[in-house]
């Protein structure tokens, strides 16, 4: 079967060398956590390499001046950072990353990028080279550490989503989707043509989100869990007219009103949503887990989805049960060893419920 690496066919590519300088404790059930490295640049903006074009030749015309992690990231600034991870790979395995849910739900962004690759996030197949990340704080500053890791990489042998036909199949057999802890019935799911599950924006609860404040001054420490949210966030309450306006160029947290269930022979990655129903970005962090909302064997009903949304072009209003993002789940090459939520894997977002803040905040 092909598919997606689970965490086991990852640990034995890191033993065949065809990831080298990475850690076991990075493994996740169905991706690898990349940690970065002491050295870093602060750029004068995005750049992306050209066709064998090196990062350090980018580095040479593009960084303003090394720096070290001592200093926090400026809000707004561009740094290029080195991972500890490198590639070896085969001619049969390509990888995708994206951040991690820590870093998306502080609005810092991460876009890894390779030698002569001229795309974000995207290795091609036979990639041999190192590995670096544009790292961008878009709300404040934030203090990082060598061996923190911003984003996540998983691996594939093919193209592992499920069509329309294998969607509907799956939901039938697991009910994917709850409400709270009732099933919602397939006839309620709109399935996309092109493949995956629509979701919907949830504006019935106390709390419906979180706008950031940006504050170019604050710092938040990458690796301290004990932040007061509202040094950072203004919470949304529930609006009586059942009306949120999404505020151009701001940044929130958002929830889903679905309870998704990844059964563990899955994975699932949240993609780009259709622009012809709103310009704005729904979500940094994209790849959830196999067993997410759903547990070993199926004992979880469910877990909402959290949204990083930003808006890129004017005001955007929301309403309750609003279309809001997309879902695709993904075949895996093997049932994997680790389950999200289950043993002692480390799962900060296991029983969120509704627009929960990073692991950084304070209950």
């Amino acid at each position: 079967m092909l598919g997606v690496y689970p965490s086991q066919a990852i640990k034995k590519l890191i033993q065949e060398g065809l990831i080298l300088g990475a850690e076991d404790k990075n493994l996740q059930p169905a991706s690898l956590d990349l940690s970065i490295s002491n050295e870093i640049y602060k750029m004068k903006g995005i750049f992306l390499p050209r066709k064998n074009e090196k990062i350090s030749d980018i580095i040479k015309v593009g960084a303003l001046y090394r720096t070290d992690l001592e200093k926090p990231l400026e809000c707004e600034g561009v740094y290029m950072i080195k991972l500890n991870e490198s590639l070896n790979l085969s001619s049969q395995i390509f990888t995708l990353t994206n951040n991690k849910s820590s870093s998306g739900r502080i609005n810092l962004q991460v876009r890894l990028l390779a030698d002569g690759v001229s795309k974000f996030d995207k290795i091609p197949r036979g990639y041999k080279g190192d590995l670096w990340v544009l790292v961008s704080p878009k709300s404040f500053a934030v203090k990082l550490k060598a061996g923190n890791t911003l984003n996540q990489m998983m691996f594939f042998d093919i193209d592992a989503r499920l069509s329309e036909k294998e969607h509907k199949a799956l939901y039938k057999k697991y009910e994917l989707f709850y409400d709270k802890n009732k099933s919602i019935s397939y006839n309620e799911v709109e399935f996309d043509s092109g493949g995956g599950l629509t979701m919907t924006v949830d504006l019935d609860q106390d709390i419906v989100g979180y706008k950031c404040i940006p504050q170019a001054e604050k710092v938040l420490n990458f690796n301290e869990f004990n932040h007061d949210p509202l040094d950072f966030f203004e919470p949304i309450i529930k609006p009586k007219d059942g009306i949120v306006v999404l505020k151009k160029d701001h940044f929130y947290i958002l929830s889903t009103k679905e309870f998704v269930r990844v059964p563990k022979e899955y994975a699932m990655e949240m993609i780009a949503y259709d622009t012809s129903k709103g310009e704005y970005r729904s979500h940094y962090a994209g790849f959830i887990d196999p067993g997410f909302g759903y547990g070993m064997d199926g004992e979880i009903k469910g877990t909402p989805l959290v949204l990083e949304v930003f808006t890129n072009d004017n005001d955007f209003i929301l309403r309750d049960g609003q279309p809001i993002c997309k879902v695709v789940y993904e075949s895996l090459v093997e049932n994997p060893e680790l389950v999200y939520g289950i043993g002692n894997l480390g799962s900060h977002y296991h029983t969120q419920r509704g627009p929960r803040l990073s692991k950084h905040f304070k209950s």
